[in-house]
């Protein structure tokens, strides 16, 4: 019997295959070790890029006030050129998640028939700064603002 023990630690078969499996164990190990140390920060990074993402405002130069997008105001005189230009101003100041939801409340406000004319006006400026940051699909703009869309 003691042959047969010395025969088998002295037979190397089988002995890289216990290296790799050795080698393959630590690997994997080492990578769940990273895997729970990284975890909590990459979610925390995750968190405040999107958080940063939603509050970032892109440079909107290209935004100008147009106007005709207000003529059906100036016909009724219900609004100036000057103050459709401010409404206009104070929409562009506006977040483009800002910017959506008034344009969702104004439009679900409008769908009932409680929109008063100022309200409408103001939603018309945001409309306009929707329309021209390209943040809403033309078919929404088309559909509840033509005048807008067509100019």
């Amino acid at each position: 019997m003691s042959e047969f023990f010395r025969q088998f630690f002295r037979d190397e078969s089988g002995a890289i295959t216990v290296d790799w499996v050795v080698l393959s164990a630590a690997a994997v190990s080492m990578a769940v070790a990273a895997t729970d140390v990284l975890e909590g920060s990459i979610g925390e990074l995750a968190s405040d890029l999107e958080a940063q993402l939603r509050t970032q405002q892109i440079s909107d130069s290209f935004v100008q006030f147009t106007s005709a997008h207000f003529e059906p105001f100036y016909q009724q005189d219900l609004l100036t050129v000057a103050q459709a230009e401010q409404l206009f101003t104070n929409a562009n100041e506006m977040t483009n998640s800002a910017i959506l939801t008034a344009l969702e409340n104004g439009i679900s406000a409008m769908n009932a028939g409680t929109l008063t004319d100022a309200q409408m006006a103001e939603l018309v400026a945001v409309a306009s700064v929707a329309y021209q940051r390209n943040i809403v699909d033309d078919a929404v703009i088309e559909q509840f603002f033509s005048d807008i869309h067509t100019v």
